[in-house]
């Protein structure tokens, strides 16, 4: 099942032959307010709705997907991954870690999939992304246990001004170098973790004006998504509605030789097959 924020209510979605039909979701504000109700929510609302019956619904309608919303507005935390494709490492000239390198992205810099940015300078780069949305959560998940722990699965973009990043050295501002207005976007949809069959087969895309600048199955990353929930949960305790960025593959603007940055008119879209697709406008 599909969970979208649209027309400021949180909203089943049904796929349906290029077209995408929903019913309101009652009893919820928002996507936040199901998050933090997940457990129940899965055990007495989600388990009785699937995509035949939304589309069957007479409150059914026809949505519009240029109008999907930021669908989740307030988590708690966003750490994100670096260096978790090899090749993106080959890239970079750099070795591979031994362990997942966690920065973290600002809740402020997030923003929905018919996104606009302003370019904080001259060498902003694109990055897609898988995205976890946390569920129940909590602190030392165990490899075993991690799939309890998500939610679902969202497309994202870690837009990032290489400048800033390395400012002071490589890699000395990280979160600030990616938190800059509108540069975390998120959506279309969540996908809940039920209704994704063989997340790692799935396939990143990043378009810049309609050409494939990045292109790798999620089964490429170094390290993989339970690997990344227990991680990430021996330090800090994950709570629902948390957003883990897993990384990017190889293709970004900084790896290539020479070097080329968004600009202003670019066009730069992201999308995951199943997952939806997502697209920022460069002013």
């Amino acid at each position: 099942m599909k969970l979208a924020m649209y027309n400021n209510q949180p909203t089943f979605v049904a796929p349906q032959n290029d077209q995408f039909w929903g019913v309101p979701i009652t009893g919820y504000n928002s996507i936040d307010d199901i998050l933090n109700d997940w457990q129940n929510f899965v055990s007495n609302v989600l388990i009785n709705v699937n995509d035949d019956k939304i589309i069957d619904n007479d409150e059914a309608s026809q949505l519009d997907p240029q109008k999907f919303q930021q669908p989740v507005q307030h988590p708690r935390q966003i750490p994100a991954v670096g260096f978790n494709y090899l090749d993106h490492m080959k890239e970079m000239d750099t070795a591979k870690p031994k362990r997942p390198n966690i920065f973290n992205k600002f809740v402020s810099s997030l923003a929905g999939p018919h996104n606009s940015i302003h370019l904080s300078g001259d060498t902003v780069d694109w990055e897609s992304e898988l995205v976890i949305v946390i569920g129940r959560g909590g602190r030392n998940i165990s490899r075993e246990d991690a799939e309890d722990a998500i939610a679902g699965y969202l497309v994202g973009q870690d837009i990032s001004d290489r400048t800033v990043q390395s400012i002071d050295g490589p890699g000395t501002q990280f979160d600030l170098g990616k938190s800059f207005k509108n540069y975390s976007p998120i959506g279309p949809y969540i996908t809940t973790i039920a209704d994704v069959e063989d997340i790692v087969s799935k396939t990143v895309v990043t378009k810049v004006n309609g050409e494939i600048m990045q292109q790798a199955t999620i089964d490429k990353m170094i390290f993989d998504i339970q690997t990344l929930i227990s991680y990430i949960s021996g330090v800090i305790d994950l709570y629902p509605g948390d957003l883990i960025f897993t990384g990017t593959p190889s293709g970004t603007g900084v790896g290539r030789d020479p070097q080329i940055f968004l600009k202003s008119g670019d066009v730069f879209t992201s999308e995951i097959d199943g997952l939806g697709k997502i697209e920022t406008k460069v002013n």
